[in-house]
């Protein structure tokens, strides 16, 4: 359509594709309060039960993550850390590899260390891109594939709890036992709840916002906290869910530059944004999938980004063949502050979706009619682009003001890290010991445990753990030892796991007390590793220091 190539006629049709969007009452509705559903209504006591628990690192099996860790504000709900998973075929490096959120290093159902056969000793990456919790309550079903369904089943009787409404109640009950994402093979809700009973809430945070540090002011525990929000102390799955659930729900982005438009303040979107707004609603077609209030049909499609085979997204859900490759349409508020974009993370700026979408996809294995080649210009599409990544930013999300604030995180801040010092001194194969110790040595903690990789596998090695660091240049028989010998350090020994050079693995796992005198005391430890190639006859770790906190 070459006419369409002359700017008269296209500043014509966008005036026109503006004045239709303009008098649809559908487009002037604002997004209101998400809503609650039968038997879980939100109160100001649950809400804050529930921001500290999605903010709590110790909802994981090795308080490292929390559900805010892959979900903050200042990225519009996402992930600000993207990493690499291998897709269908297993491998890295090839086209089907995804993006995705880290999450825990795979460990055994006892807590114990164990290698991944895709990311070996470091941490696990989800295989999709972590989809934003910023206005999620307003979605029927949740998760790209839709398997959080409406229907919350309580995870510990049976009982249907919430027939219909309860998507964030369901979606809340997935990441504490993923072993991916959050947990220990074979983690299960009595072992989340009884740690729950006995931590110090968001004792790994810091710089808690107002409505937090009040609510731990008035009750400092975890049972006195549910017992505010349920009337009783105790902490079940069910009530985890409903509070994590009530807390998202306040997380409503409907103070955007478009909600002030569309209200009546027509200087609230620049004439370059309003007019890719009119592309938007127009000659680009966006709104028949991402429609308003919510920007988002809260429906299945499949854009044709990558061969269905290689995840099939809703059909893993219904069955139905007809489902291969749709994933749910993500609402495109805030959009302009994430870090990637689609399911699986692929493309990294908003230029790429709108030129993505511009070709009209890239695999036609059942994708959608909807996706078709567009024919936009590039100033056109800047345009668009304009309009997504200022006229729908709530500049209290971009700013994490309330309700969207929220505390630091010890990945942030660096509380409790350990801290390593020396050169490890290497074994068979030339591999160098190394350590795992991510896990915050914090009082209280249940879950501490510290490990060591990269050894000679089936190996007898040595945890050495002293109170003071040895002399700079302290060597035993050409083996550099980290560690004061006087007193004698602690060993405690641990057959490794694995077999060959390079392979072995090992864990050693304690409960710190809950004694307030511990705090600021400083540990010092090496990994020794019987091993008849390296010099000395042990391959080691570096030094590693800890300070109780």
């Amino acid at each position: 359509m070459p006419a369409l190539r002359s700017s008269s006629v296209r500043t014509s049709l966008l005036i026109v594709a503006f004045s239709l969007f303009l008098s649809t009452s559908a487009a002037r509705a604002q997004l209101g309060p998400a809503p609650d559903p039968p038997g879980n209504p939100t109160t100001a006591t649950k809400a804050v039960l529930g921001k500290s628990l999605f903010w709590d690192e110790q909802l994981s099996s090795d308080n490292t993550v929390a559900c805010g860790t892959c979900h903050r504000s200042a990225t519009g709900g996402g992930d600000p850390r993207v990493a690499p998973a291998p897709g269908f075929d297993g491998l890295f490096g090839t086209p089907d590899d995804t993006n995705g959120s880290p999450g825990v290093i795979r460990s055994d159902s006892g807590n114990d260390f164990l290698p991944d056969a895709a990311f070996g000793l470091v941490p696990q990456v989800t295989s999709r891109f972590t989809p934003s919790m910023i206005a999620a309550g307003h979605f029927g079903e949740l998760f790209w594939d839709g398997r959080a369904s409406g229907r919350f089943v309580d995870p510990d009787s049976g009982a249907i709890r919430i027939p219909f409404g309860g998507a964030l109640e369901n979606q809340a009950i997935g990441p504490p036992l993923s072993d991916v994402e959050m947990a220990h093979e074979s983690r299960d809700w009595t072992q989340i709840t009884d740690k729950l009973t006995v931590v110090t809430p968001l004792k790994l945070a810091s710089a808690l916002p107002s409505d937090l540090a009040a609510a731990l002011a008035v009750n400092p525990t975890y049972p006195d906290l549910f017992q505010a929000a349920f009337g009783t102390s105790d902490i079940t799955a069910e009530r985890i869910a409903f509070a994590l659930a009530a807390y998202q729900r306040t997380l409503n982005p409907a103070q955007t530059p478009w909600d002030r438009f569309v209200a009546g303040d027509g200087s609230a979107l620049t004439p370059n944004q309003q007019a890719g707004l009119a592309l938007f609603t127009g000659p680009a077609g966006c709104a028949r999938c991402h429609s308003t209030p919510l920007f988002s049909d809260d429906r299945f499609h499949n854009l044709g980004l990558r061969p269905s085979f290689e995840d099939r997204g809703r059909q893993v859900v219904t069955g139905d063949p007809a489902d291969r490759g749709k994933f749910k349409t993500a609402s495109l508020r805030n959009v302009g502050l994430r870090e990637r974009f689609m399911h699986n993370g692929q493309l990294a700026t908003l230029d790429a979706v709108l030129n993505f979408y511009n070709r009209g996809g890239d695999f036609a294995d059942n994708q959608d009619p909807l996706i078709v080649p567009l024919g936009l210009s590039p100033f056109e599409r800047g345009r668009i682009v304009d309009f997504l990544t200022n006229g729908l930013t709530d500049p209290r999300v971009a700013s994490a003001a309330a309700p969207f604030d929220r505390p630091l995180l010890s990945i942030e801040t660096g509380l409790g890290a350990a801290g390593p010092f020396g050169a490890p001194h290497a074994g068979s194969g030339g591999f160098a010991p190394r350590w795992l110790s991510e896990t915050p040595l914090n009082i209280g903690n249940i879950d501490f445990k510290v490990g060591v990789a990269d050894a000679l596998g089936g190996a007898a090695a040595l945890l050495g753990i002293a109170g003071a660091p040895g002399p700079i240049g302290q060597n035993v028989g050409g083996v550099p030892v980290f560690l004061s010998l006087v007193p004698s350090p602690v060993f405690i020994p641990v057959t490794l796991g694995g077999s060959g050079s390079g392979a072995g693995f090992g864990t050693v796992q304690a409960r710190i007390p809950n004694l307030p005198g511990l705090v600021g005391r400083v540990y010092f430890a090496q990994w020794f590793i019987q091993d008849p190639v390296a010099l000395g006859g042990f391959a080691a770790t570096s030094g590693i220091r800890y300070v109780l906190f």
